[in-house]
């Protein structure tokens, strides 16, 4: 059996419009907002798969949805934005928000331990190491996207979270340099001093290749080089270790959290 399958596929339609977006109506900030929504999808869906109603969540389903992200081996800061955008939607709803039931909390508390542990692990990206797997790239869309990705996540030191949640229109083109705006804040990614190694030209040469011009700024590719939706973060942690074995380095405690590892003296030598 399923988790979450003692739940009827009747009583989840039910709750159908509360689950498509529940922050229509809420005074946030609009990067809040986008942040919410998304991990509100994610656990709508997960619920959706097991026919358990997600508003309002069971205790015991958000305890199993935080062990399910946690096998998908997220940042801590996902699991976190998860439990709050779960609570943020029973609150505006009305409900009794099941972020604090002892039964979430101790799964919270037990799981953020264990991903802490497993992320002591991780060991920055070096300027060399960068250099090697960039020039192991080719032309393909999917080395476009793979080269911006990584030059200006690393650059701009990013999280994956940060990184994938990036739009098109949070990258503005100032003077040779790209202005970023991550989460409220605004990042300068400056031009690299070589041709091969330079955020700005890579994200450029991505954005020209893919036509984008609006909403988000990574997006997956299929095997016929043709654009769907945003990257999770989980991808970026992919994308470093198959770019990684593809330059022929080793892998071993390399993940998407290490473009942002490191000093930020390594950046100068892009």
């Amino acid at each position: 059996m399923r988790d979450g399958a003692d739940v009827c596929p009747a009583e989840a339609d039910r709750h159908g419009d509360e689950r498509e977006n529940p922050f229509d109506t809420a005074d946030l900030p609009h990067n809040t907002r986008r942040l919410y929504v998304a991990q509100w999808r994610q656990f709508t869906a997960w619920c959706a798969g097991r026919h358990a109603v997600a508003l309002p969540a069971r205790p015991r389903h958000v305890a199993l949805y935080l062990a399910f992200l946690a096998r998908e081996r997220l940042a801590p800061s996902t699991l976190r934005a998860a439990i709050q955008a779960i609570a943020k939607a029973h609150q505006i709803t009305g409900y009794a928000s099941p972020a604090g039931d002892p039964i979430v909390v101790r799964a919270k508390r037990r799981i953020l331990a264990q991903i802490s542990g497993e992320r002591r692990h991780v060991v920055p990206l070096g300027p060399a190491q960068l250099h090697r797997i960039v020039r192991a790239m080719h032309q393909e869309l999917a080395d476009l996207r793979d080269r911006a990705l990584l030059l200006v996540g690393y650059a701009a030191m990013l999280r994956r979270t940060e990184l994938v949640a990036l739009d098109v229109e949070d990258a503005l083109m100032v003077g040779g340099a790209i202005e970023l705006s991550v989460r409220g804040r605004r990042v300068e990614v400056p031009n690299g001093q070589h041709d091969e190694l330079c955020p700005v030209r890579a994200l450029a040469a991505w954005v020209d290749a893919a036509a984008l011009r609006t909403g988000p700024l990574f997006r997956s590719i299929n095997r016929w080089a043709r654009l769907g939706g945003r990257l999770c973060d989980r991808s970026v942690s992919e994308i470093v270790q198959s770019r990684a074995r593809q330059a022929g380095l080793d892998t071993k405690g390399l993940s998407g959290d290490s473009l942002h590892l490191g000093s930020a003296d390594d950046r100068r030598f892009l």
